[in-house]
């Protein structure tokens, strides 16, 4: 499952249709970084999810590039920290008896 083009557009303040194509790229892009990232299926009712896509799908949008010059920040500020709970975290700890 996807997030909706309609909220994409609602997030990003788009009023058409035009660029769906592209914004369907992004969302698909967007949500495999996301599912990579906290090592879990891409949840679109988790609200942390949802809204790291959304940011990620609005840094690409609006960006189109990986650094910009007023912006050197590779990622957009709190995507990590949406994540951050939701991530599984390899740590190479075996518990006594396992």
């Amino acid at each position: 499952m996807s997030l909706p083009l309609a909220l994409i557009r609602a997030h990003l303040a788009i009023d058409d249709d035009r660029d769906d194509e592209l914004l369907t790229h992004y969302t698909r892009v967007a949500q495999v970084w996301v599912q990579g990232y906290v090592g879990a299926p891409f949840d679109p009712d988790s609200p942390l999810m949802a809204q790291a896509a959304l940011l990620l799908v609005a840094h690409q949008y609006e960006a189109r590039e990986a650094v910009t010059f007023t912006s050197t920040y590779q990622l957009p500020f709190g995507v990590h920290d949406l994540l951050s709970p939701l991530k599984t975290r390899v740590t190479g700890y075996v518990p006594e008896g396992a």
